[in-house]
C-alpha cells in the first residue's frame, strides 16, 4: 500500500538524485558515503564514514543484500515467504533461523510488555484494513479467541499456532531486527562508523569526523505542516525507533490506525513514541508497545537500558529520565 509518507519520501529521493554534477562535486570529501535503497515498503539509507569510498560501497552493498534476504523471510505480504506459509498453514517445520530468532524475541517482548506487543494481532488488523470501522464487543471477543503469543508454540526449529485462523505480523519488530543485522554485517566488513536509517528505525555506530551522528525525532504533525522536531540528539552505539498512528491511517476520518491495543481492539491515540535502546529490534518493539500501554512513561522507567520520548495529543512531550 502506498502511503502519503512513502509518496513524499519518493519525491525527496528523486530531488536528491537530480542534483547536477557540479553540485555533487562540491560535496566535502569528508561527507559520508551514502546509499539508499527501497525495501520493506520504505527507503533504507546507509551512511558510512571513516573508510575509503570503495570499502564503504562494497560493505553497504553486502549489508543491503543481507537485509533484502531477511525481508524475504520475515514479510507477511508474500504468501510464499516462511511467515506467509505459517499464516496460511498454521504451522511451519524447519523454520529459517532468522524467523525463529525474531519469533523468540517477539515472545519475550510480549511477556515483557504484558501483552501490549502482540504479533498475533494480524487478523484484527486485516479486518480493519478491509473495513475501517470500529468493532462491536462481540466481534472483538471473537478475534480475541485467535490472539495471544501464549497460543504460539516455538519449538527448536518449528512453529505452531494453537487456533485455526491465527496469523502473525512481525511488522513491529522485523524492521528493527533487519537493521541490526545490516549493522552486524557492516562491523564484519570492518566498517565501524555508520548510520542505518530503515524508515525511522535507526542504528548508529561511531560517528562522522569524530562526532556522534546527529538525528532527529519526526513530528507526528508533519503532514499538517508542523515540522519542528520534538527532539534532536546525538546517537552512537545505540538504536532509535519511533512508532505512531500518523503514518498508516485506516480509512478517512475514522480515527483508526495500524497500532492496535491487543487488550481492547482500540487504535492507539498517542501520536508517537520514540525509544532509545541497545538494539533496533528492542527499540522497534518497545515503541509499538508504548503506544498502547496505559502508563507508557512509568513502564519505560522500569527498563534499565531503554529510554523514551512521548508526543502527546496536545503536542507536548514527555520523556523518561534516561532520555538523553
Amino acid at each position: 500500500m502506498i502511503t502519503r509518507r512513502f509518496f513524499l519520501e519518493c519525491l525527496t529521493a528523486a530531488a536528491a538524485s537530480a542534483l547536477p554534477l557540479p553540485a555533487l562535486a562540491r560535496l566535502s570529501a569528508s561527507e559520508p558515503v551514502t546509499e539508499t535503497r527501497l525495501m520493506m515498503g520504505t527507503f533504507v539509507t546507509i551512511k558510512i564514514s571513516g573508510v575509503s569510498r570503495g570499502q564503504a560501497a562494497d560493505a553497504a552493498g553486502r549489508a543491503f543484500e543481507r537485509m533484502a534476504e531477511l525481508e524475504g523471510v520475515l514479510t507477511r505480504f508474500d504468501s510464499a515467504s516462511p511467515l506467509g506459509e505459517l499464516n496460511r498453514a498454521g504451522s511451519l517445520r524447519d523454520a529459517p533461523p532468522a524467523l525463529m530468532t525474531v519469533m523468540r524475541a517477539a515472545a519475550r517482548m510480549h511477556s515483557l510488555t504484558a501483552g501490549a506487543f502482540d504479533p498475533t494481532i494480524l487478523p484484527l488488523l486485516e479486518r480493519l484494513e478491509e473495513q475501517p470501522a470500529g468493532l462491536t464487543a462481540r466481534e472483538f471477543a471473537e478475534y480475541r479467541e485467535h490472539m495471544g503469543m501464549d497460543r504460539v508454540t516455538l519449538g527448536e526449529k518449528g512453529l505452531h499456532c494453537a487456533r485455526s485462523g491465527m496469523k502473525l505480523s512481525l511488522d513491529g519488530i522485523a524492521k528493527g531486527y533487519i537493521a541490526d543485522e545490516g549493522a552486524r554485517l557492516l562491523h564484519e566488513e570492518g566498517v565501524h562508523n555508520f548510520l542505518i536509517n530503515a524508515g525511522g528505525d535507526l542504528v548508529a555506530s561511531g560517528g562522522k569526523d569524530g562526532t556522534p551522528w546527529r538525528v532527529a525525532v519526526e513530528n507526528p504533525e508533519k503532514y499538517r505542516g508542523r515540522t519542528a522536531f520534538p527532539a534532536v540528539l546525538n546517537l552512537s552505539g545505540q538504536a532509535l525507533a519511533t512508532s505512531g498512528g500518523y503514518e498508516n491511517v485506516l480509512g478517512k476520518g475514522q480515527g483508526l490506525n495500524h497500532i492496535l491495543n491487543p487488550a481492547t481492539g482500540v487504535c492507539s491515540t498517542l501520536p508517537s513514541a520514540s525509544v532509545l535502546a541497545p538494539s533496533a529490534l528492542q527499540a522497534d518493539a518497545l515503541a509499538t508497545a508504548l503506544c498502547v500501554l496505559p502508563q507508557p512513561l512509568a513502564f519505560a522507567e522500569t527498563l534499565p537500558q531503554a529510554a523514551c520520548l512521548l508526543v502527546l495529543p496536545d503536542g507536548s512531550t514527555r520523556r523518561s529520565s534516561r532520555w538523553s
